[in-house]
């Protein structure tokens, strides 16, 4: 599989990013890991914003390879883009069905350990994208 196969399946659409898009993108994901590191926020919460922060990282490094995603599948897009390891693409998308779990069925459904841990992923995979972006695509990062 490829994002290219991707593209052909229609799971993707070709997309031109631009410095200014990735910086907001960054921006997000900044702010998502400071709020999800506040410690007076129920666990939902915390691993909501936190998944929120690997989300906008999978969807900054599709925009970098040229690509949009479409439903359900920018984490699985780290694979392809990154070269993210199976195991952590598999958490992630656990995290995800279990986010969506406490937002439309039922609250409390995360511990304190699992927000973390997804914490700890989130702020991995920011280190990870930038390291992939300043390797591959540099134009796209503004100087700071």
């Amino acid at each position: 599989m490829s994002l290219k196969i991707w593209l052909e399946n229609r799971w993707v659409v070709e997309h031109e990013t631009s410095p200014a898009e990735v910086a907001d993108l960054l921006e997000v994901v900044d702010r998502d890991l400071a709020d999800a590191a506040i410690d007076g926020l129920s666990a939902d919460w915390r691993l909501g914003i936190a998944y929120n922060a690997a989300l906008q990282l999978a969807t900054l490094a599709l925009a970098a390879a040229g690509y949009r995603p479409g439903r359900e599948r920018a984490i699985q897009s780290l694979r392809y883009t990154i070269a993210l390891d199976q195991a952590t693409v598999d958490t992630l998308d656990g995290i995800r069905r279990k986010r969506n779990v406490g937002n439309y069925e039922r609250a409390g459904t995360a511990s304190s350990g699992e927000a973390a841990e997804v914490y700890t992923i989130a702020v991995t995979l920011r280190q990870q994208v930038i390291e992939w972006l300043v390797e591959r695509y540099p134009r796209l990062l503004r100087s700071r």
